[in-house]
Order: structure tokens, then sequence, then C-alpha cells
């Protein structure tokens, strides 16, 4: 009788040992199997969203991708130094710039047909990402002295011997203003052989130094941006 409660006692031991290894391998009730598979979708979930967009990974999306068509307000000064809106696609651009620009934390994408920006033919398009969407900003054509950054502003300027015209813009929750427009003009007024220069500020004449100080505020000795190539 003595053998048999031992055999028992060593069988229930075992079954113990037994059933313990299966609770560590297994669920041991609907609940902990309910448990166990809402953790595996939320891991699934988890890896489909870091797949998505975000204002991290945005712009190398685009440059991956090379998709996308975009209705945008194109600033060239064949349009009489104004605007037009035009439809752009990311596949017409091979080179590019990253930065943020108004230093919100989220990057700007600049996509350009050339290098340097500028030039007879050269275009740049301005993206950014805003609420989960990637949103056309700008674009510029033809500058002839290109794009610049300074502070949390952009400006875009075109001149030469007879004009320049320097337009600054600024970046706010996904759309881009104008705030400042500058303008230098050398003119022959009714035939005359003396040019006449005269210094604008959004429309209204300002000083030659009024000019200048608003030039060292925004491009003067400043370098144009450049851009890498992605394509």
């Amino acid at each position: 009788m003595g053998r048999l409660k031992k055999s028992v006692a060593g069988a229930t031991l075992c079954a113990g040992v037994v059933f313990g290894c299966m609770a560590m391998a297994f669920p041991t009730s609907a609940a902990d199997a309910a448990s166990t598979s809402l953790q595996d979708i939320g891991t699934q979930k988890v890896s489909v969203q870091a797949k998505k967009m975000n204002k991290k990974n945005w712009y190398k999306k685009v440059l991956k991708r090379q998709k996308g068509s975009y209705k945008v307000r194109c600033w060239n000064y064949q349009y009489s130094y104004a605007y037009k809106t035009i439809r752009t696609n990311v596949s017409s651009y091979s080179y590019y710039k990253v930065a943020d620009i108004n230093k919100d934390g989220t990057k700007e994408l600049l996509l350009s047909t050339n290098s340097t920006g500028r030039g007879f033919e050269s275009r740049v398009l301005v993206l950014t990402f805003r609420k989960g969407k990637v949103k056309p900003l700008i674009a510029f054509e033809e500058l002839r002295n290109g794009l610049f950054l300074r502070g949390k502003k952009m400006y875009a300027q075109v001149g030469g011997s007879t004009e320049s015209i320097i337009t600054g813009y600024k970046v706010n929750k996904g759309k881009v203003r104008q705030f400042v427009k500058l303008e230098r003009l050398r003119r022959w007024p009714n035939g005359s052989s003396d040019a006449v220069t005269t210094y604008w500020k959004n429309g209204a004449q300002i000083t030659e130094t009024q000019y200048n100080a608003e030039c060292m505020k925004s491009v003067a000795y400043r370098t144009p941006l450049s851009f890498s190539r992605f394509n």
C-alpha cells in the first residue's frame, strides 16, 4: 500500500511537471488565447503603419517612387514677373534638395530639372508634407540667380544689368505666402539716352539705400541652393 501511494504521488508529480511545461508553451485558457491573438494583430498593425508615409520619411518615398502629378502656382519672369498655374510631374525632375524651410520639424522637398535650379528651361518644384499627404507649395521657372534660404524664409531672384527682382516666401501649415517683392529697375523713359534706375518694395518706391538694406536681409552675400542627382 505504501508503494502504491509513492507511485501515485510520483505520477501526480510527473503530471504536474508536464502540465507546467505545456502551460509555458501554450495558452491555458480561451482568454489567454485571445490575448495572444490580439498581440499578434497589434504587431502586424504596427508593422504596416511603419511602412506608411510620415513627416520623417515621406520625401524618401517620393524620390523612390518618382510618381505624382501636381497642379501648382509657378513663378516665371516670362509671365511678366507674375504667377501662372501649371501641372507638373515628379518624373520630369532629376535633382533634389531637402530642407526644413520654416524650421517646424517637417522637411520640404525641392525637386529641380538641373543641379543649380537656374537657367533657360529650368524648373524647381517645392513640396511639403501635411496631414498625411504630399502637398505642392510653389514652382519656379528659369530663375537667373537661383533660390536662397535665410532664417525661416525662402527667396527667389532673377536679375541682370537692367533689373533685379527678389521675391520672398514664408511657409506655414502646408501653404506658401509671398511676403515681399524687391525690384531694381533700370529704364530709359520716353526714349531718353540716359538711364534711370528706380527701387521698389511691394509696389512702393524706395531709396537705393533702403533697397540695399533689404537685399542685405535677403539674398546679399548668400549662396544659392544647389541640388543632388537622384534620377
